[in-house]
């Protein structure tokens, strides 16, 4: 399955990060890094996942499955990338409908009406079920073949939308100076119980 990443680069204001940082010394500090940089992920990838399908009209299930975040970051490598898959989404989730001029989907939360696409046989309105598991086909040419199975959106396309790239940009750096904070503090309270 092939994906599409966000990459986003986090200023953070240098005084309140070497505060931070004078706190712990290796290897606590590189796990609460770590740990600051997952959170960061993990929330931006289920904020991804609420606007992915707000605006693709996409069942959030459905979305859910295809927004990932791979590799984790490690004590090693502070770096945690979130993945949109770039497989297209079959047009029968979109609420599809048959009529007798076309098939009409709710997608990009409009409604569409895609001309000559049929899901089932027949002249209207006996028509009869084609076996085809409600997928919305259309034909190319005049004749009656060749037809061609139609898809949606793509997830990674939705994700890469300014609005949604910005929205999530302005999350990770909100979030990611307040998980920083928890983290040290974690670590730290951690450090001083034990002694």
């Amino acid at each position: 399955m092939t994906s599409a990443a966000i990459i986003i680069h986090t200023k953070w204001q240098l005084k309140q990060v070497k505060e931070l940082l004078d706190q712990m010394q290796p290897p606590r500090l590189n796990w609460a890094l770590r740990n600051a940089v997952n959170d960061t992920a993990k929330q931006l990838e289920r904020q991804a996942e609420r606007d992915v399908a707000k605006a693709t009209s996409i069942p959030g299930r459905r979305v859910k499955a295809r927004i990932y975040i791979r590799p984790m970051a490690t004590a090693d490598l502070l770096e945690a990338t979130v993945h949109g898959s770039k497989s297209p989404i079959p047009l029968k989730i979109f609420k599809a409908k048959e009529t007798p001029i076309g098939v009409t989907v709710r997608i990009w939360g409009k409604k569409q009406l895609l001309p000559n696409a049929f899901i089932r046989g027949g002249k209207f309105p006996d028509r009869k079920d084609l076996g085809m598991d409600g997928h919305i086909f259309a034909r190319i040419s005049k004749n009656r073949s060749p037809i061609h199975k139609g898809s949606g959106a793509t997830i990674a396309e939705a994700m890469v939308q300014q609005v949604i790239s910005n929205a999530l940009v302005k999350l990770s750096q909100e979030h990611m100076l307040v998980n920083l904070k928890r983290q040290f503090d974690r670590y730290s309270r951690s450090r001083s119980a034990r002694h």
